[in-house]
């Protein structure tokens, strides 16, 4: 039976919508429909749907994922997250805003370990909420900063979305890690220059300076802060891959966690690998049937139409870009980051050949697109779980979020139109 383009597209996407407002976890909406278009139209077997299910699960490269989230769960079980932020705190624990900067620099070494926004949200986030309650901040102000500053975790390097995106589009992904080592550095500062404001208005308590308190601080985290000069100095020396990267970050972990700190026991590890297997088989089924929901829609012709009609919009690629950034944005705010890059990214392919975007700066810019979407209302997993965490209501959190999107689009607009921004550290890898 042969069935006209738009209802294609409506038994295609409609089916998917439709599982989506049922409550069908969107891994389940995205195989289910595109298995129901198969079999409705007979243009495609419907084998064709589970082959590239699977098929797109034997990637040595999505390896990195479970062994990043690993790493990060054996991190934050072992109580070196506690040690980062006593570090954090008395390095910078004296500028006004005092522990807000101290949640701003711990993000940055977290962020070098995780991968994830949602991991650094979690985990150090309420250990950084808790002592800023305690100090006197408000909950609604520590539950923001931490949320903000989430979003550099999966920028600066490990990231898990950059894996996701370095493997469809075939960039390298060693290469889009440093790509975002700028960019999470900009959004640190920025965040900072914010907070540094708005404390000083509101007259948040500080820390008196101490180098005792500094070289103590540091001198009991250094083998925690050395993950991330591990992780991304082996990655930009060629010492090993960002996968074999992962490994040695668990491992690296693993060695802290129980050997050196004795913080944690074979329970606790047991427990740490059982939490990774279960989130990496999420991820991986989400990946997996986006994966195979985009294939059928590139087949279907869905691609290059849709790609045609944005071509016919402008022949300008800043034009372009902007209009990327603000679906983005949308995008963000209602579906998962790695769904969201697994469907749309076979659309953006050919856009990038016509306008000549550069894969690598793209890459860095979708990222922070879909991790700002972690910050906004109305699904924003951060802000969940940051509300949570400081034992606030939702609408709280939403109110008190907004100031801080305006350094995270500030900073998405400068590496946006100044892809230099992003492209000259990994120019340096050669």
């Amino acid at each position: 039976m042969s069935f006209s383009f738009p209802v294609l597209v409506l038994m295609l996407v409609g089916g998917f919508l439709l599982l989506m407002m049922l409550g069908v976890p969107i891994a389940f909406s995205l195989s289910i429909a595109a298995l129901f278009t198969c079999v409705m139209t007979g243009q495609f077997p419907a084998y064709a749907i589970f082959h590239r299910f699977i098929g797109n699960a034997s990637s040595y490269t999505l390896l990195a994922i479970a062994f990043f989230i690993l790493a990060a769960k054996l991190m934050n079980t072992g109580g070196v997250t506690r040690k980062i932020f006593r570090a954090c705190s008395a390095w910078v624990g004296a500028i006004p805003g005092g522990l807000a900067h101290a949640n701003v620099v711990a993000s940055i070494v977290f962020s070098g370990m995780s991968g994830s926004a949602v991991a650094d949200a979690g985990g150090l986030g309420q250990i950084e909420i808790d002592a800023m309650n305690d100090e006197g901040f408000d909950p609604e102000f520590s539950a923001a900063v931490t949320a903000a500053s989430a979003t550099i975790g999966p920028i600066i390097p490990p990231s898990i979305p950059m894996v996701v995106y370095g493997m469809m589009s075939e960039v390298d992904v060693g290469r889009l890690f440093i790509g975002g080592v700028t960019p999470g550095l900009l959004l640190a500062l920025t965040t900072s220059i914010l907070v540094f404001f708005m404390a000083k208005k509101r007259n948040y308590p500080v820390h008196k300076f101490s180098w005792k308190e500094v070289i103590a601080s540091t001198k009991e985290a250094f083998l925690s802060l050395l993950t991330p000069v591990i992780i991304i100095g082996g990655i930009w020396t060629g010492i090993f891959s960002p996968t074999e990267a992962a490994c040695v970050a668990a491992t690296y972990a693993f060695i802290l966690a129980v050997i050196v700190y004795h913080e944690i026991g074979w329970k606790e590890v047991k427990q740490a690998l059982i939490d990774t297997a279960r989130d990496s088989a999420g991820i991986l089924c989400i990946i997996c049937g986006a994966a195979a929901f985009s294939w059928l829609v590139t087949m279907l012709g869905m691609t290059q139409a849709l790609s045609t009609a944005l071509v016919s919009l402008t022949d300008n690629k800043y034009v372009m870009l902007l209009i990327i950034n603000i679906a983005f944005l949308l995008i963000g705010m209602f579906m998962e980051a790695l769904a969201a890059m697994t469907i749309t990214l076979p659309f953006l392919i050919p856009l990038m050949s016509v306008y000549g975007i550069d894969p690598l700066h793209l890459g860095v810019v979708l990222v922070l697109n879909l991790m700002i979407g972690l910050c906004t209302p109305p699904v924003g997993t951060s802000l969940f779980i940051c509300a949570k965490s400081a034992n606030i209501s939702i609408e709280k959190m939403y109110e008190s979020i907004i100031p801080f999107l305006i350094p995270l689009l500030f900073v998405l607009f400068l590496i946006t139109y100044v892809p230099e921004l992003v492209t000259w550290l990994p120019s340096l890898m050669g």
